[in-house]
Formats: structure tokens, sequence, C-alpha cells
């Protein structure tokens, strides 16, 4: 039994999407049709449009595995302004955690501008996946297709997404004859006892008058022994507006750790992630009142803020990141008021930077009051060594950490605090 789900949000007629319907292909039974004019090579070019794309196999989440754990075959495409673009990432045979072993799993996104319409896709595909829980049997799902499509013509934005499961089969435990199951229907899932629960994933559209954005989930599987919930195959496509002198990229942070060995330890908090059209000219903010950075490292009032726009003849943004306080060993070592700030600035071709409004209030270490000499390093024996506003300049951009502490007591830990990093690209 075979499953073809389709929504779409175009009010135009199927010529003008360029043939992009599912058919037959040569690896999993499920590829998209590309048109001839989707296929062509056309040499590439800008637009006035930020066009973002991603896909994977698979991802699990809670159960038995850690959090968004193991994305297969994952590709994206996370801000461009350039049609004519390809990219791929696959793999002939992977386990994807806390789900199964997957064979042929590949992740498609291309942009394209096609007799004036604006285009970005996205396709996952999964030849077969498999399912096994040892003496109760194996499921075996095939032919599993997540495809997305956002685009803008004269009419304006459109949004459309397409899902395909070739078949799901029961294998009993010894390797006997396979039972083919039904493919499940919206509110219909399909139960394997003592193996996996399956049910049509939730696909979703947004369309107005600032761009469109659709996402193809295929499936969720949820097995019964551990409890753990996966997506299995993901296409995500936008096409936004509001790009003019080019495309914002940034983030800022109150802090992140590493540990000696260079795994990170606290990954980047509270993390703001530009969006590369910009923020409308609004300052957005996250604030996290504590956070415990590991080895007796105690920061609080964390804090991250953007901003970007285009204006008339020129491009602004600029990142923010903020520690209020931070603690280390009860007074070994204490600091106030750590503020990385960015900006950028683009005009007539050209960038602009500075990390003006970046400072390092008071230290103290022991209860003495520390000052930084000109080398912007400062060495608490048998405490830390203390590194003021990083700094790397970009051809773009410019990125900066505000303090940056590298702890003396033996675990070699590195915290950075205030960190910023803005770029403005041509488009």
């Amino acid at each position: 039994m075979r499953r073809l789900t389709s929504t779409t949000l175009a009010l135009v007629a199927v010529g003008t999407l360029s043939g992009t319907l599912l058919a037959a292909g040569p690896s999993t039974g499920a590829d998209a049709d590309r048109s001839a004019d989707q296929r062509a090579a056309a040499k590439p070019h800008y637009v006035d449009f930020a066009l973002k794309a991603s896909g994977y196999g698979s991802a699990a989440t809670g159960g038995q595995v850690p959090a968004d754990s193991g994305q297969t075959a994952f590709m994206a495409v996370g801000c461009a302004t350039k049609v004519g673009i390809d990219k791929e990432n696959h793999e002939a045979e992977s386990t994807a955690p806390g789900l199964g072993k997957a064979t042929d799993v590949k992740t498609e996104l291309w942009t394209r501008e096609v007799k004036g319409v604006v285009s970005t896709y996205a396709q996952n595909t999964t030849n077969k996946l498999v399912i096994a829980q040892s003496g109760l049997g194996s499921i075996q799902i095939k032919a599993i297709t997540a495809w997305a499509h956002s685009f803008h013509d004269a009419k304006g934005f459109h949004a459309e997404t397409k899902t395909d499961v070739g078949s799901i089969q029961f294998v009993p435990p010894g390797g006997g004859a396979p039972q083919q199951m039904d493919i499940p229907t919206p509110g219909n899932p399909v139960e394997i006892p003592g193996l996996a629960t399956i049910t049509v994933g939730r696909s979703k559209k947004h369309v107005d008058a600032d761009g469109a954005q659709a996402q193809a989930n295929a499936l969720i599987v949820t097995k019964t022994a551990s409890g753990t919930k996966s997506k299995v195959g993901q296409a995500k496509a936008q096409v936004l507006n509001g790009v003019t002198h080019g495309t914002f990229h940034g983030y800022s942070a109150g802090s992140s750790s590493l540990s000696a060995d260079g795994n990170v330890s606290n990954g980047r908090t509270p993390l703001s992630l530009m969006p590369c059209q910009s923020t409308d000219g609004k300052v957005t903010t996250k604030k996290i009142q504590h956070s415990d950075l590991g080895g007796g490292v105690l920061a609080t009032g964390l804090q991250s803020q953007q901003f970007a726009e285009d204006r008339a003849n020129k491009s602004v943004a600029w990142e923010r990141g903020s520690v209020s306080h931070l603690t280390f060993g009860g007074d070994q070592l204490d600091v106030n008021g750590i503020i990385g700030k960015v900006t950028a600035v683009r005009q007539g071709g050209k960038v602009t930077t500075s990390i003006k409004g970046s400072t390092v209030g008071t230290i103290a270490a022991n209860g003495e009051k520390q000052q930084f000499p000109d080398t912007d390093m400062l060495n608490i024996p048998g405490v830390a060594k203390l590194e003021r506003f990083v700094t790397e300049k970009t051809r773009n951009g410019i990125s900066v950490i505000a303090l940056r502490i590298t702890l003396l007591d033996g675990s070699g830990s590195v915290i950075d605090l205030g960190q910023a990093k803005i770029a403005i690209r041509a488009h």
C-alpha cells in the first residue's frame, strides 16, 4: 500500500511549478522529478530574497537518548541570496540513534529562478529504515520521501509540501515471511505491539507578505521499549523578503565553556541567532538569571541582544552578549559587568566594524582588586588566566569575546563570557 500526501498554498497552475510532482526515482522509488528547468545549471546570480533550506533523514528526542540526537544526512543552506545553488549530503548506511538502521539516506537542497519565479527546494529520501527489537521481530519502512518548496512569483509568496511512504512491513522473529502493514493516515497510527507506533508526520506551511515557509515531516516513530520519539524524513524550505543591501549573520551569548580536551561542557547561553533578513529594526533580547558553568564557576544575569535593519542606503547591525556577575571558588575570582558588543555597517559595498560598547567591569582575586595591563592579559597565579577583548576581524564582519577565562586549578577549562559576532554579506 502506497500513500502520497500533498498540501499546497500556491494558487497557480501545475505547469507554473515546473513539474515538481513526486515520481519514481532510481535510488528510493520516491525522488522528486526535477523538470528540465529545475535541473538546468543556470548561471548563478543574486536575487532580493533570503533563501533557506534544510533536511535530514531522522532525529530522535526524549526517551533513552540525548535530546535532539543525531540528525542523519543533515544538510542546510543557512541564508543565501543566490539562485543556482545545489547542495547534497548522503549516508549509504547509518545508525539512527534511538531508532534503527537506515540505508541510502539522501538530502538535496537547491535554489532556482525560472521565468521570474524564485524558489528554494528541500528533499530528503530514505531507501529503507529497519527498526528491530530482540525476540520481537523488526519493522521495515521503505521509500520515505519528504519534499518542501517555497517560492515567490508575480502573485506573491507560496508554499507546498509533499510526503511519500512506499511500504511498511513487519518481519516476524526468526525471519519469517514479511507481513504488509497499512500506511498510517492522519488520526490513524499504525502500532506494532512491543516494537513501535508509527504516526503521520505533521507538515507545516506559513505564508504572509514577508515570506513563505514549507516544512514536510514524513513520519513520527515512537519505540515502545525506550519511549524514544523520532522524526523520520524532514525537508524545510523558506523564501523571505527584506533583503536590500546584503544578508545579516551573527549571534550573541552570555557564556560558554570548554573542558581541557576541547569538548563543550556548556553551550552558548542564552543564544540569539541573527535572522539573515534582519530584525526589522527591533531589539530582541534573551535572558537567563543563573548559569552553573562547572568547576565552581557561577554566572548571574546572562543576556543576549541583537539588532539589524536595512535603511535607505545602508545596512546596520549589532550583537551584544553580557554577564552581570561571575564568581569562582568563593572569593578566588569575582568579576562584574562583562559586555561584548560588535557593530557592523554596510554602505556602498564597504563594511565598517567596531567593538565599541564592549567592557569588563571590576575584577577581584581573593578580595583584592585587579587591573588589566596594556597587554589585555591578566594572570592570577593558581587561579586563572584572563584575556580581555579577544577579537577577530573578517572581510564582512567582526567577533569579540569580552572575557576569556582559563582556569589554573588543574582542569584547564576555558570559559568565554560576553560573546558577540556580526557580519553583513553582499548579495
